[in-house]
Formats: C-alpha cells, sequence, structure tokens
C-alpha cells in the first residue's frame, strides 16, 4: 500500500453576506450571486445531452471524443447525471461515459432478485456493445462495488479502478442495520428518512451552492424507483464481504478515495482495502462526507486527474 501524497490549492471560500443590519446594496449582491451559481450550474446541463439506450435497456451518454476513456458507475438511488461536474472537467481530455445502472434513473430492471453479477454483466455488455475494449473505472459506493467486482472479472478491459467512499468489512451490526432499511423499502415501496439520509451524506454542506447541489440529490433519490433501489441496497449491505481474500487478485493501479467525515465508508475502509490490494493507494479528503465527488468536485477532480496521469497499468 502507499499513500497518495497531493499539494492541492485550497479554494478561499466566499465570505457570508449579511442581510441584518447592512444597506440594500448587499443584498443586491447575494441574489446576483444566487443568480449566478443557478446560470453556472445550467451552463452545461447534463440533461439537456439525450440518453443512448443499448439493447438490454441501459441508458447512457458519452462526452467528448478522445481515445482515452472514463467510465462512472453512480450510487444507490442516484443516476449517471451525479456525475455532471466529472463529465465537465475530464469530457476535454477523455472520452467520458456514464450511465445508469439496473432499474435507476432511464434504465430498465428486467427481473427480480439482482446479484452483484448482473450489475457486472451490465456494464460489460454495454461496452461491448460500444466498442470499449480498456478504460479507466470510477465508481461511487455502490457503484464503487460494482467497479472493484467488474476488475476482478474483467482485468484486461480496466486501466485504472478508482473506488470512491467505498465500503469494506462491515461490521454486523452495520451490516444489518442496511439489509434491514432495504427489507423495509421492499414492504413499503416507500424510500423512508430521506431527510436523515442527505444530512448524513452532505456534512455542513450550507453554502447556496451545496443547497442547489442536495436538493438535485433529494430529487433524485425521490424519483427512484423503491424495487430498485431495495435491489440495489440489499447487495450494497452484503457485497463487500466478497471482496475480501480477493483483493490481491486486482490488476490495475487502484485508488482508493473517501472523505474522513463519512461514517459509513470510513478512511480505515480504504486503507484497509488499499493494504490487501497491489499497486494500490488510499487518499482520505479532510472534511468531506459521503457526496463528496458531487458537491466538493473542485477537490476530487484533481486528485482523480494526478491520479490517472501518474499511475501506469503495466499488466496489460
Amino acid at each position: 500500500m502507499q499513500h497518495l501524497i497531493l499539494y492541492i490549492s485550497c479554494y478561499s471560500s466566499r465570505q457570508a453576506v449579511r442581510e441584518k443590519g447592512v444597506c440594500p446594496v448587499s443584498i443586491f449582491y447575494k441574489h446576483l450571486l444566487m443568480d449566478w451559481l443557478v446560470k453556472d450550474l445550467e451552463l452545461s446541463n447534463y440533461s439537456d445531452i439525450p440518453s443512448l439506450f443499448d439493447k438490454d435497456g441501459t441508458a447512457y451518454k458519452i462526452f467528448g471524443d478522445e481515445p482515452a476513456t472514463l467510465i462512472f458507475i453512480h450510487g444507490v438511488g442516484m443516476c449517471g447525471e451525479i456525475w455532471q461536474p466529472q463529465v465537465e472537467h475530464f469530457s476535454k481530455d477523455y472520452r467520458v461515459i456514464t450511465y445508469d445502472f439496473l432499474g435507476h434513473g432511464q434504465s430498465l430492471l428486467k427481473k427480480d432478485k439482482l446479484s452483484l453479477e448482473d450489475y457486472v454483466n451490465q456494464l460489460n455488455n454495454l461496452v461491448n456493445e460500444i466498442g470499449v475494449s480498456s478504460f479507466s473505472l470510477i465508481g461511487h459506493s455502490m457503484g464503487a462495488l460494482i467497479a472493484v467486482a467488474f476488475a476482478l472479472k474483467h482485468p484486461k478491459k480496466v486501466d485504472t479502478l478508482i473506488p470512491i467512499n467505498i465500503v469494506f468489512k462491515r461490521t454486523k451490526k452495520a451490516q444489518d442495520s442496511v439489509i434491514m432499511r432495504a427489507k423495509d423499502v421492499f414492504q413499503s415501496q416507500q424510500i423512508p428518512n430521506i431527510s436523515q439520509t442527505l444530512e448524513r451524506w452532505f456534512k455542513n454542506k450550507t453554502s447556496p451552492y451545496d443547497l442547489l447541489k442536495i436538493d438535485n440529490v433529494r430529487s433524485w433519490l425521490k424519483n427512484t424507483s423503491p424495487k430498485a433501489y431495495a435491489e440495489a441496497y440489499y447487495l450494497f449491505a452484503t457485497s463487500d464481504r466478497v471482496f475480501v481474500n480477493n483483493l490481491s487478485n486486482l490488476q490495475p493501479p487502484v485508488l482508493y478515495l473517501t472523505g474522513s467525515e463519512d461514517p459509513n465508508s470510513t478512511s480505515l475502509m480504504s486503507e484497509q482495502m488499499a493494504q490487501e490490494t497491489p499497486n494500490s493507494w488510499s487518499e482520505s479528503i479532510e472534511s468531506e462526507a459521503h457526496m463528496m465527488a458531487y458537491i466538493s468536485a473542485k477537490k476530487v477532480n484533481p486528485i482523480i486527474e494526478y491520479f490517472l496521469n501518474n499511475t501506469t497499468n503495466t499488466t496489460t
């Protein structure tokens, strides 16, 4: 295991505008800032690009036309759109592919009782149909589990692997809690406690810009099929054990990336996975939680970019 040491300049935070006891000019600039933030989010609207569909009904999008390819896999309750900050950052230098995994976003859910292999096969069928022979694979949360499973099954196809906010060797108590939540969703056909979930995913994120992004995530959660959510969430509860004693078989360079404030995908988990994985690094971003790749892309993207530019898969 190696630790990736990076020197990334911090971004100065905007000074909060006080409305109490200030002149109307200050209030004007606050509203001007809000208008700018909204327009900034709309500059390259991911949803303006129409989805393509493979023969199995998987919805995907392709950005950029460079030969090197990055594929991003989202987590439970999300969709490919959550990777918009990465699409904007990387599509200048890479061909970027995002897709909706089974039953999420616009992709079909064709059967019950899914296995992790079903999600791996979905991605493999997609890349075969598109004609991508090798690529770098980045996954978040459940998407990170899929990414690792894919790299183990199809090692020659993965040039570089970056699992973000991945879980590993959960305690029995933690696993039972996630399984119980999945069963509740199966029975009620509703996704409960969305506000509490968002509080856990986004710690101390209160700026106007942050709140706009949190609203997006809330909307994606609310629009996810409860059945598809429960199927994926149950696997999310159990699949991390699949990798115990298997990580030594990973062939590409691997960066395990998480946030110091993520209570479920902890820094210790990433360090443990890196210790068991050859040619691997682990990195924890201070003061960031589970959804850091979306809400703090300016911290996450340079780390991904550095890793992609400074590692080589010598096995392919």
